[in-house]
């Protein structure tokens, strides 16, 4: 693959489009398409492009038109517009509706549109640099917020471990584009639970029967969540999925609106299945009577979502295959599907909690001082050497 820039141009003018290739190849890749329709398939099928050039006069889907489209398919792709057109009004109603870097007077001779190009590759560096910082130095925050709330609160985390567990494998059987938004919104769904009095959010852990004014405080829940994290920024998109999250399928719950069906955010109908199943199982019901159950709640749960639900559980997708291990072979990256407990009993970490390496430094210590409740129970047991193998080995003194 050629390391120059990425540029797509289109025009209806088969002419025009192979003098821009002639003129222009030996400093970028030049993709070209012949109508707005054949651009936008290009765009999705074989983005992404760092630039697209459009013709503002094409048949059928003008430039105006096919640029608005280009933008919702690839936001981050800067947009050049040529027009021949002496209409001002529809110049800048192309400007405003396809967001545009820029528009070439017709006609652009080639150092003209090469310079310009040149300017819009920048401006495609800058964006893209720019989005990765702030998509790291979020996924930092979030990071550094979860393992805070895992030590703090191992019974919430380890429940939200589990509810994002059955969510992703959801939302990747649906297609969800953006994964990163459901996978934090429901790493955050249990963050309200911290204003739970301690025995109401043992009680919600271990599924037991909960007061009326328990019920009401764990129903308040994704809102104090929510409230929790209105300041940080770039969560908009997680934080609508809380918000929607006591929505039913048929338009009842909360919020109280007029959003029903396909129109509630589809994050938060994957969260609504996820933590309801997860709720079921964490009780001892097996994945047939979890669907069963689901099933029941006639208007509540997404029936595409309740399909796929009942597609994973009989695939094995969402079933747990666990092995016992000591505390020497934990690794980071491991799911523990049990408890960890001291010796005493006391709660350290909660059954569907991920390894992190702080989570591991943690158990090492209380396995150094106070003793724990062997053996650790984990998924992914991929990650563990396999013990009969290196019986005879010699084993390697830590320095």
């Amino acid at each position: 693959m050629s390391d120059l820039p990425r540029i797509l141009c289109v025009d209806d003018e088969a002419n025009i489009l192979k003098a821009i290739k002639r003129s222009l190849r030996k400093r970028y890749e030049i993709h070209t398409a012949e109508s707005g329709k054949e651009g936008l398939e290009i765009l999705r099928d074989d983005g992404p492009f760092s630039v697209v050039v459009s013709d503002m006069k094409m048949p059928e889907m003008n430039g105006a038109l096919f640029l608005k489209h280009a933008r919702k398919i690839s936001p981050q792709t800067v947009r050049l517009l040529l027009t021949g057109f002496a209409d001002l009004d529809s110049v800048v109603k192309a400007v405003n509706q396809g967001n545009i870097y820029r528009f070439l007077s017709k006609p652009c001779t080639a150092q003209i549109l090469a310079h310009a190009i040149d300017d819009a590759v920048e401006q495609h560096h800058l964006l893209t640099a720019q989005k990765v910082l702030l998509e790291e130095t979020l996924k930092g925050s979030i990071k550094a917020l979860t393992d805070i709330l895992a030590m703090a609160s191992p019974a919430a985390f380890g429940r939200a471990s589990r509810i994002r567990n059955l969510a992703t494998a959801l939302a990747e059987d649906v297609g969800v584009e953006d994964m990163w938004q459901v996978e934090v919104a429901a790493m955050f769904c249990q963050v309200g639970s911290i204003t739970l009095p301690s025995d109401t959010a043992l009680k919600l852990y271990h599924n037991e029967p909960l007061t009326p004014q328990e019920e009401a405080m764990v129903a308040r829940m994704p809102q104090m969540s929510r409230s929790i994290l209105a300041n940080i920024p770039r969560l908009e998109p997680v934080l609508e999925i809380l918000l929607y999250m006591g929505k039913n399928y048929d338009g009842s719950g909360e919020p109280r609106d007029k959003l029903a069906g396909e129109e509630i955010p589809l994050g938060a109908r994957i969260l609504k299945v996820a933590e309801a199943a997860e709720k079921r199982r964490s009780a001892g019901d097996t994945p047939g009577r979890v669907m069963d159950y689901l099933q029941a709640q006639e208007g509540v749960y997404d029936p595409l979502l309740l399909k796929s639900f009942s597609k994973l559980s009989k695939a094995g997708d969402i079933v747990e295959e666990v092995r016992g291990i000591k505390v020497h072979e934990l690794r980071t990256g491991m799911i523990l599907t049990e408890e960890v407990r001291s010796k005493a009993g006391v709660l350290l970490v909660a059954a569907g909690q991920e390894v992190t390496v702080s989570l591991l430094e943690r158990i090492q210590n209380y396995d150094g001082t106070t003793g724990l409740q062997l053996p650790l129970w984990v998924k992914n047991p991929d990650l563990i050497e396999d013990e009969t193998e290196n019986e005879s080995a010699p084993q390697e003194i830590p320095v």
